[in-house]
């Protein structure tokens, strides 16, 4: 039995056992001058979908409370917003906007931080690589009155954070310097990360799935700068309803969570960064009934190894405030792409400056609204002029159209033919008419979108109750007049190429449509179609008197 084999195996076999379970307990839990690295692509967090920092766990009770007695924040002030940092985490706890436009009806400034637990507050720190204990409170100095900075030591690094005021409005500088201070090469990786929180009813749609002005989405700029992903809470929660992250990189531009008319936007200076990362989770109110959304981005920075005394510096600029197109633009970093203007972008930021230059002159959004509507109107007027000249020449040929319609039946080559034989007769071109609108539409679809995003009509009154030309109409006159004009513009419309049921549709269901796509949109875009329409139907109604005194004259002169 001794010299069995097996028996002889058996103890090298459990030492070898021992010896590798050992091995990978360290490589896993790791030692004072060593520890694993969360990448913040591949380690995520269950309850987030995001990456899991390293903390050292086993807190007392006591020395959590010890913990929470030590809490103190310090505040950076300027003339366009107070941000409020706490020594917990060296996170932003407050960023109140400032300027009586972004009040709140009690007279509140407007609150950016929508979080209120620790590890979510805005622009928090993922430090891979280092176990930061749980009950660890950052040491706070304030050298400067646009300067905090917060200091502490754990598991042989240095690490130093410094957050200062920017020279753009709404901008914030966070520098995280981290110092080994250990004896051997330690890897670490930086990431700076945020979150924001809405609740399901302000995300929810509104008329015919138009989104909220309060849902969030996050956003990626990626590949160098000139591509960037928007993704709205459904495409984040893909097939999976707990969590789906989406990553980009390594040519990074910037991350952000943003809503309508505000955003959270860290920029990776330099092109420091590795990647951007975006990704959501369900809140639950109590069971399985969903609260709201928790979204989150993150700035993932490279991993650098440090020797001993080694040192690394990451240096990131955060906009965080309204998204106005002047402020991006100070700041830099194509960061005006967070505002979506749709496909034509230099059309709306056109359109843009043009309302801004209006109202300094008008001192009234809403009367800024219908003189640029005027403007543009005026600016299309050829357009307009010729598609309409062209329709009331088709309306002429209707009786000869119809008369082919009866000669040729349902022989549609020949009736083709001779409705072309006819067009040439009389000198009429069947696509003139829609040459001008389809040139007309990029400047339509970007007033539209400058007007839906404008952060200059958020909280900006009009006259008696449009107190909001951001928000919809609260008595709905604006929508039930626009009906109303809609109807009057496609009775004056000819309809001579139309079919009579196509005709009878867009008189009386287009009117009907158009009404309940607006009932809850901001009353500016409200403002800006009633406009629209009324210059429309005087425009027809214009064009119509000259047609029919050049038709009288030409009676009058007799044949040639």
């Amino acid at each position: 039995m001794a010299d069995d084999p097996k028996t002889q195996l058996l103890p090298l076999l459990v030492l070898t056992l021992v010896l590798g379970g050992a091995y990978a307990g360290l490589k896993y839990f790791g030692g004072p001058d060593e520890a694993p690295v969360a990448t913040g692509d591949t380690a995520a967090s269950s309850e987030t979908g995001g990456s899991a920092g390293t903390s050292a766990p086993g807190a007392s009770a006591d020395a959590m409370a010890a913990r929470s007695a030590a809490a103190q924040t310090a505040q950076i002030e300027t003339e366009h917003f107070i941000a409020t940092f706490t020594n917990l985490n060296s996170a932003v706890s407050s960023m109140r906007i400032k300027g009586d436009r972004f009040r709140s009806e009690d007279g509140e400034l407007h609150e950016m931080v929508s979080t209120d637990r620790e590890r979510y507050l805005p622009l928090n720190l993922e430090l891979g690589g280092i176990r930061i204990p749980e009950d660890a409170v950052w040491r706070v100095s304030q050298p400067e009155p646009n300067k905090v900075r917060f200091e502490l030591e754990a598991d042989g690094f240095r690490i130093t954070r410094q957050w200062e005021a920017g020279t753009s409005p709404y901008q914030l500088w966070s520098t995280v310097h981290i110092v080994n201070i250990g004896r051997v090469t330690r890897p670490v990786r930086v990431n700076v990360r945020t979150a924001h929180y809405v609740s399901r009813e302000a995300e929810g749609s509104t008329f015919l799935g138009r989104p909220s002005a309060f849902a969030s989405f996050g956003q990626c700029s990626f590949d160098d700068n000139s591509e960037q992903e928007r993704f709205d809470r459904s495409k984040l929660d893909g097939d999976n309803p707990s969590t789906q992250a989406f990553g980009y990189g390594p040519d990074v531009g910037w991350t952000a969570i943003t809503n309508q008319y505000f955003a959270t936007l860290m920029a990776a200076e330099d092109d420091s960064a590795e990647r951007c990362r975006v990704w959501m989770s369900n809140r639950f109110q109590s069971g399985q009934v969903i609260d709201g959304t928790l979204f989150e981005a993150a700035l993932v920075y490279p991993r650098v190894d440090l020797p001993a005394g080694g040192e690394t510096l990451v240096r990131t600029p955060i906009y965080m405030g309204p998204k106005d197109l002047d402020a991006m633009h100070a700041f830099g970093h194509r960061a005006s792409a967070a505002v979506d203007l749709g496909w034509f972008t230099f059309i709306a930021e056109g359109l843009v400056w043009l309302l801004r230059s209006i109202f300094l002159l008008v001192g009234n959004w809403g009367l800024a609204i219908i003189l640029l509507t005027f403007l543009v109107k005026l600016l299309l007027y050829p357009l307009t002029a010729a598609s309409f000249k062209n329709m009331a020449k088709m309306s002429e040929l209707k009786p000869l159209m119809e008369a082919l319609n009866e000669k040729y039946g349902d022989d549609r080559e020949a009736k083709g033919q001779a409705t072309m034989a006819l067009y040439r007769e009389h000198k009429v071109n069947p696509f003139a008419g829609c040459l001008p609108m389809l040139l007309q539409m990029p400047i339509w679809f970007a007033l539209y979108q400058s007007l839906s995003t404008n952060l200059e009509l958020y909280h900006a009154p009009f006259v008696l109750f449009w107190t909001d030309l951001s928000a919809r109409d609260p008595y709905f006159v604006l929508p039930l007049l626009l009906g109303g004009l809609m109807f009057v513009q496609q009775k004056l419309t000819p309809t001579a190429a139309m079919d009579p049921t196509q005709a009878k549709v867009m008189l009386y269901m287009m009117p009907i449509m158009i009404t309940g796509f607006m009932l809850f949109l901001p009353a500016g875009l409200c403002l800006y179609m009633v406009t629209n329409s009324v210059l429309s139907i005087t425009q027809q109604h214009y064009i119509r008197v000259q047609l029919a005194a050049a038709s009288a004259k030409k009676a009058a002169a007799g044949p040639a």
